[in-house]
């Protein structure tokens, strides 16, 4: 009997950690605060404010999204994902993750006047400034 009860115990907790990581997995997944950017010829930027994080020396890590305009009309437009860490204070930026591949060679590197890398970081230095606040 006793033999018993601890394999059920043990196929129970079993059962639980395997089940686990996945409930707060889909629920981590609905947690998102998308907010249009910009959208111009080129496509639509996106962040979600949901995801600011804060880092030491002025930076901050967010999702962003970007949705590039088809090139032609009967094809379809690419969604990329971005994990960009950006330094509010000099204004530079990296990508650290493309569509959710980890970026481990990144580079600190300015917007070259993209208008819609420019939007994203001032934006999001905005939105860290008022989550402080």
């Amino acid at each position: 009997m006793r033999k018993l009860f601890f394999s059920l115990v043990f196929y129970l907790l079993s059962f639980l950690l395997i089940l686990l990581p996945f409930s707060f997995g889909s629920y981590a997944a609905n947690d998102v605060d998308w907010l249009l950017l910009k959208k111009n010829s080129f496509g639509e930027q996106w962040i979600d404010r949901g995801s600011i994080k804060e880092y030491p020396n002025n930076e901050i890590s967010i999702l962003t999204r970007f949705f590039e305009t088809p090139k032609e009309p009967e094809t379809k437009g690419k969604k990329l994902l971005y994990v960009m860490r950006i330094n509010c204070e000099t204004k530079k930026f990296k990508d650290t993750s493309i569509n959710g591949i980890p970026n481990l060679k990144s580079k600190w590197r300015s917007s070259d006047n993209d208008e819609l890398i420019d939007i994203v970081i001032n934006k999001s230095c905005e939105e860290i400034k008022l989550i402080n606040e």
